[in-house]
């Protein structure tokens, strides 16, 4: 088990992390799930899709995350396009808050070809759909900015994700959910990880049922159920497990009783 943890902020305009069982308008979590906090990190590293399940599973990863600003939301629309024979094959989405969560709605246009599963049909491969055109309407996160704690049992790819945070790079496009909410990140430093158990003052996401919160009145808290990891099948890949996470919807610390936490770079993080 790794004893060390890579802390890097990631943030963007916008951010969508859609819930699993939500359908128009389609409703996101305010923090990125696990699952989603490690296909960030494999695009960082250039991993393939599907391949990396094994390395972000129970046994042999940590993650974290943290709200960097208040929750914003708002409603949008937004066009998606698809091709022939493209498909979605993931039946399952899942960090430390670092900000207060802000929401939005925004129109989207969805704009399909042939062969695509859309009721939208006869455009020739290659051209864009000018009839029936639809509109989906996203519920999106404005300004996101969260902290990521991620600390992998493979050394190899601990130094690789290093190098690539430490020069500003990622292999792939790095994006908050949507392909569409690019986010850029910003690498905090690599440091040691210090376990404790007991009453804590906790900056991050916290993973877990029947918690031992203790209240603050001026504080809102957000319980969401998130999916936290992934399997991969014959037809591409399945949820292999849901977490049940809170945080402070501003994303200030939550003071907890008796709990396992650890000490990362002079903050206070519960991994999941």
């Amino acid at each position: 088990m790794s004893e060390s943890c890579l802390v890097f902020d990631v943030s963007g305009d916008f951010a969508h992390f859609r819930k699993p069982e939500t359908t128009s308008p389609a409703q996101t979590f305010g923090i990125p799930p696990r699952t989603t906090v490690a296909g960030m990190t494999a695009a960082i590293l250039g991993l393939d899709r599907d391949s990396y399940y094994d390395t972000f599973s129970r046994e042999s990863s940590r993650i974290a995350v943290q709200l960097r600003s208040p929750i914003r939301r708002i409603s949008l629309g937004i066009n998606i396009l698809t091709t022939e024979g493209s498909s979605s094959k993931t039946k399952g989405i899942a960090v430390q808050l670092r900000s207060p969560i802000r929401r939005i709605s925004l129109g989207i246009n969805i704009l399909t070809t042939e062969g695509s599963s859309s009721k939208t049909k006869g455009a020739r491969p290659g051209r864009f759909v000018t009839s029936q055109r639809q509109q989906n309407v996203f519920e999106t996160l404005c300004d996101p900015e969260y902290r990521l704690y991620v600390s992998l049992d493979d050394e190899r790819l601990m130094d690789k994700l290093e190098q690539y945070l430490v020069a500003g790079k990622s292999h792939y496009a790095l994006s908050l959910g949507l392909s569409e909410h690019l986010a850029t990140h910003d690498f905090q430093g690599r440091y040691e990880i210090q376990r404790g158990q007991g009453d804590a003052v906790v900056d991050s996401v916290i993973p877990g049922e029947s918690l031992g919160i203790v209240p603050d009145s001026e504080s809102r808290y957000v319980t969401e159920r998130v999916p936290g990891f992934m399997r991969s099948t014959a037809d591409g890949r399945v949820s292999d497990g849901f977490q049940t996470v809170t945080y402070e919807r501003n994303g200030q610390s939550i003071e907890i009783r008796d709990i396992n936490y650890a000490q990362v770079g002079g903050e206070t993080v519960v991994f999941g």
